[in-house]
């Protein structure tokens, strides 16, 4: 694959597949919003591209990647492990849907050596997206959501 290739179509399937509540539970157990899965997915976005970590130039596990970025995001104190975990499952629906692979997991996907970081980008910013369109906000969650940042 050497675009993320997502038509409406699918945007809508991947929508549906994240009106499931079980998606949005992180690994505390606590409802998580669409929001603050966003801004940890954006942030570590931001952090690739303005580090031009692109996957064609490391290595895998030279800490130069996206599950670098969102821990080094989580970090720094946009998230938690509660949105890192949920964010995996929004970035793992969008790239099943985009390549029509049963399964992917992301961490592969994005250290593939033909993926650009303008892939990445892409897929951190569509599961933003979807994050934000998509995943509870917090009068859903009946006043029990962690957002980024807490803990």
């Amino acid at each position: 694959m050497t675009a993320l290739l997502l038509t409406d179509a699918l945007v809508e399937q991947t929508g549906r597949q994240l009106l499931e509540r079980d998606v949005w539970y992180g690994l505390s157990g606590l409802l998580i919003t669409g929001e603050a899965v966003a801004l940890h997915l954006s942030a570590a976005a931001g952090l690739m591209e303005r580090k031009g970590w692109d996957p064609q130039f490391y290595a895998p596990f030279s800490g130069h990647h996206l599950r670098d970025a969102l821990t080094s995001t989580r970090d720094d104190g946009v998230g938690d492990a509660d949105t890192q975990f949920v964010a995996r499952s929004v970035l793992e629906a969008v790239l099943r849907l985009s390549t029509g692979a049963p399964y992917v997991d992301y961490e592969v996907w994005s250290e593939h050596p033909v993926r650009t970081l303008d892939e990445v980008l892409g897929a951190c910013r569509t599961a933003a997206a979807l994050a934000l369109l998509h995943g509870p906000g917090p009068a859903q969650a009946g006043g029990k959501v962690l957002d980024a940042g807490e803990g």
